[in-house]
């Protein structure tokens, strides 16, 4: 079971099954678990072009800190949008190794990013999700 701040490596299903979020592992941190529902915003390397143009509207930007979070890189954080699972469990395995979670400054962060004028919510298909994703299961 995963919890809220947890990090995990997944494919997601999005916008559909054959997307670049779909071929390749990313990471995703549990913003928030309801029961069955799981919601998740996605991180990405910052690149270079991030810095000078505005792809996403709400982010939040970290270094790698070990005391912070996982990450090896310089990572952004997209709180534009939010990805919903639901009836789907996620194996333990699934989380990062060098550390499980992010921090809570980290997840304050990202909650008032997400507050500030709202955001996407992005269904996730989860019959796509588990022909993805060995390691998760349906409930």
């Amino acid at each position: 079971m995963i919890n809220r701040s947890d990090v995990v490596r997944i494919k997601m299903p999005f916008p559909n099954i054959r997307s670049e979020l779909a071929v390749n592992s990313h990471m995703y941190i549990c913003h928030q678990v309801n029961g069955v529902i799981t919601h998740f915003v996605k991180c990405q390397t910052l690149k270079p072009y991030m810095l000078f143009s505005a792809p996403m509207k709400h982010y939040w930007d970290e270094q790698p800190d070990i005391t912070r979070n996982p990450f090896r890189s310089a990572t952004r954080i997209d709180c534009d949008k939010e990805f919903i699972t639901a009836n789907v469990q996620y194996d333990e395995r699934l989380k990062t190794t060098a550390r499980p979670n992010v921090c809570d400054e980290v997840m304050t962060h990202i909650d008032e990013e997400l507050l500030c004028d709202g955001y996407i919510s992005n269904e996730i298909v989860e019959d796509e999700l588990l022909s993805l994703n060995k390691l998760i299961y349906r409930i």
